[in-house]
């Protein structure tokens, strides 16, 4: 949030995809809370239209909450909202996973806590086979539900990797 002085109530950001336009109605997400926006700015002017790739700052007709690593969207958007995946992760820890454990997670702006349950199976790099394992070790990739302290809006990363990557 940005507020420089009372008269002024912003929220800055990068575009990720697409593009978003005075005037656009946007959610913000996961509280599915709309608005219209006002305005876009940047250090050097105002702009009406807002491209991938520019970091702006946005205003909106109405005084809504919205918090460090929410996501405004449009309102046509696919953007889902869970605390709940399947992921495939890469291990990168010299410890083992532990299963249950609650583990820091970083997504986007936005730092929450989950548990990462029992792999489905970890790949093998080889033979791309899927064996059974009951955790990762370094450099491992697996198959695993993770369950976060709280809903994030989200897309596959194959849509989306701004929206559906995450770092533990």
């Amino acid at each position: 949030v940005n507020r420089p002085n009372l008269d002024f109530r912003g929220f800055a950001g990068q575009v990720t995809t697409g593009s978003i336009s005075v005037g656009d109605s946007v959610q913000v997400l996961p509280a599915k809370v709309s608005s219209t926006v006002k305005s876009i700015v940047t250090f050097e002017n105002e702009l009406s239209t807002a491209e991938r790739g520019q970091s702006i700052t946005v205003t909106l007709d109405d005084e809504i909450d919205v918090s460090r690593g929410d996501v405004l969207v449009s309102d046509d958007t696919e953007t889902k909202i869970a605390n709940r995946f399947l992921a495939t992760l890469l291990w990168m820890s010299e410890d083992s996973m532990v299963i249950d454990k609650p583990y820091w997670i970083k997504t986007r702006a936005k730092l929450l806590s989950g548990t990462i349950q029992t792999p489905n199976y970890k790949l093998n790099i080889n033979t791309l086979e899927k064996c059974e394992t009951a955790d990762l070790s370094l450099n491992e990739i697996g198959q695993c539900v993770c369950e976060f302290d709280q809903d994030i809006a989200f897309q596959e990363y194959v849509q989306n990797p701004h929206l559906g990557s995450f770092i533990i």
